[in-house]
């Protein structure tokens, strides 16, 4: 029986412009090369890997009454997706990236928040309508909303998965009650706890932090592409990426959240479900792209 995954977060449309430097001081710089404009936002990138990963997935967001938000929503569509939560917000555009890519990388980005930042309460009860098995959400949703949605998973007795993107040095944990596993990155880690995670011992350091700060079944301290440790409260486990060359990592980490989320809401194994999604973020930081780069579950499968 397919599993349902609901992603609550972002949804944007993302420019992509080509320049020999990024411009400052009222300079002018051209774009001679081929622009994209490609689908991204991670509440997006997040539904997307999990649908990949074999879970039904519904996103829950916002998009603008423009060309942009339809050309998003059919996007979603050919990913198998379900839009039936996605909001048409008739005062705000979606939400745009635009990117300016050097020779050697980002050389810069300009964010319109836009719809996808506009998502409320009523929003989130909404898309619980489609009873998920399972709801993942980071810290870039606002503190009120993220609080009623972890009311919601309690009272439907969901795994919460919270994905630490967006947090900020005293961002506060101690009200969103009901998070079942904390997905957090290193940079995250030591904007919430202080420490910084350079080494086994404080790798449980930042765990045992993070668990006072917020009651937690699961910390997943992600390593970036070396690896994952998981820790339960008594017992903590390191885990190796399967290592693949890093050339984009534009989807990497939601490509871990979304594969987790996918894995996790079907046998709620913590350690199968880091270890999967691993080897997704790992296939998606080793091609180009956003949505392009996300890995199926065959493709995760082939490489554990």
């Amino acid at each position: 029986m397919e599993t349902t995954v609901l992603a609550a977060g972002d949804a944007a449309m993302d420019v992509l412009l080509n320049v020999p430097y990024a411009p400052n001081g009222g300079r002018t710089v051209v774009s001679k090369d081929r622009y994209d404009i490609t689908p991204g936002g991670s509440g997006a990138y997040t539904a997307v890997a999990a649908r990949r990963a074999g879970s039904g997935s519904v996103l829950c967001s916002r998009v603008g009454g423009d060309e942009l938000g339809t050309r998003f929503l059919r996007h979603l569509k050919e990913e198998d997706v379900s839009t039936a939560y996605v909001g048409t917000d008739s005062v705000n555009q979606t939400s745009l990236n635009v990117f300016l890519l050097e020779q050697y990388g980002l050389g810069g980005k300009v964010c319109y928040g836009g719809a996808s930042s506009r998502i409320s309460t009523s929003d989130i009860e909404s898309a619980f309508c489609c009873y998920p098995d399972l709801f993942t959400a980071s810290l870039r949703l606002d503190r009120e909303v993220l609080k009623y949605a972890a009311g919601l998973t309690r009272a439907q007795t969901i795994p919460f998965v919270l994905d630490a993107s967006g947090a900020y040095e005293g961002f506060r944990l101690s009200d969103i009650l009901g998070v079942d596993v904390f997905v957090v990155g290193e940079e995250e880690a030591e904007l919430l706890t202080g420490i910084k995670p350079s080494g086994t011992d404080n790798f449980m350091r930042v765990c045992i932090a993070l668990c006072d700060m917020l009651p937690l079944r699961f910390v997943v301290l992600k390593l970036g592409m070396r690896g994952a440790y998981i820790y339960d409260g008594k017992y903590c486990e390191l885990l190796m990426s399967p290592g693949l060359q890093s050339v984009d990592v534009t989807a990497e980490h939601e490509s871990f959240v979304g594969a987790f989320s996918a894995h996790f809401a079907k046998k709620l194994d913590v350690l199968e479900a880091t270890k999967y999604a691993l080897a997704a973020s790992s296939l998606a930081a080793s091609r180009v792209g956003g949505f392009a780069s996300i890995p199926t579950d065959e493709e995760i499968t082939n490489i554990l």
